[in-house]
């Protein structure tokens, strides 16, 4: 509650006066995030743990932290699906190219 206090006194502008609940709770979550504490060091570092992602539609009060990994797929037909359950994803450390047209995929390092 305490933390809470400090926050709106910080984000007091009037720009976010209809949506300083929701500011300071998504301050909060964030810090939460990215506290990392390795042997008594604490430490919050934004920059290398924290990214601000801003989705086409939508209003501001659909805004929320995510902790863990956000993937951003664009749909290209209205065949494709628009929400996958528990995908299989797979991380390269190389390209990934595509030729149109032929059924074969190259991978380069």
């Amino acid at each position: 509650a305490e933390m809470i206090k400090i926050i709106k006194s910080s984000l007091g502008t009037k720009f976010m006066k209809g949506w300083n609940d929701l500011a300071c709770g998504i301050a909060l979550d964030a810090v939460k995030c990215v506290h990392i504490e390795d042997r008594g060091h604490k430490e919050i570092d934004i920059k290398r743990y924290a990214k601000v992602e801003k989705v086409p539609g939508g209003s501001i009060d659909m805004s929320e932290i995510l902790d863990g990994v956000m993937f951003n797929k664009d749909v290209t037909h209205t065949g494709m699906k628009r929400r996958i359950e528990n995908p299989r994803i797979v991380m390269l450390d190389c390209n990934l190219e595509y030729k149109k047209g032929e059924s074969q995929t190259n991978l380069e390092s």
